[in-house]
């Protein structure tokens, strides 16, 4: 299970473009589930997210956090909850991939956007 994790918001309008995040990432595949996960103001919350999958027999799982850089949720809040669930389901795999931000590949995409000519 791939779990996208951003920080949260109650205007739904912020929530409506993750979930199309999220579809768009799982493009169309039922076998490649993607979940989103939240830090505040909404849920589910990354725990919620693992237990639930774990209670379906999903024992791997990919976090990617929709964040600009390590510096702040990711260090403070993130990893130690990682840490937590490793701890709590020792059998499972756990795997905090780089923030979004700090991507190579989200680099060039931003690059890509801004000297994009159309509108």
């Amino acid at each position: 299970m791939i779990i996208l994790i951003a920080h949260g918001s109650r205007d739904q309008r912020w929530r409506q473009s993750l979930e199309t995040l999220a579809e768009r990432v799982q493009g169309g595949d039922p076998a490649g589930e993607v979940r989103l996960a939240f830090m505040q103001f909404t849920g589910p919350t990354l725990p919620e997210v693992v237990e639930e999958g774990w209670s379906r027999g999903i024992r791997e799982f990919r976090l990617l956090p929709l964040f600009m850089a390590t510096a702040g949720h990711v260090d403070k809040d993130i990893r130690p909850m990682v840490t937590e669930l490793a701890r709590r389901f020792p059998q499972g795999r756990l795997e905090l991939l780089t923030p979004i931000g700090e991507n190579r590949l989200f680099h060039e995409l931003v690059k890509k956007i801004a000297n994009d000519d159309r509108s």
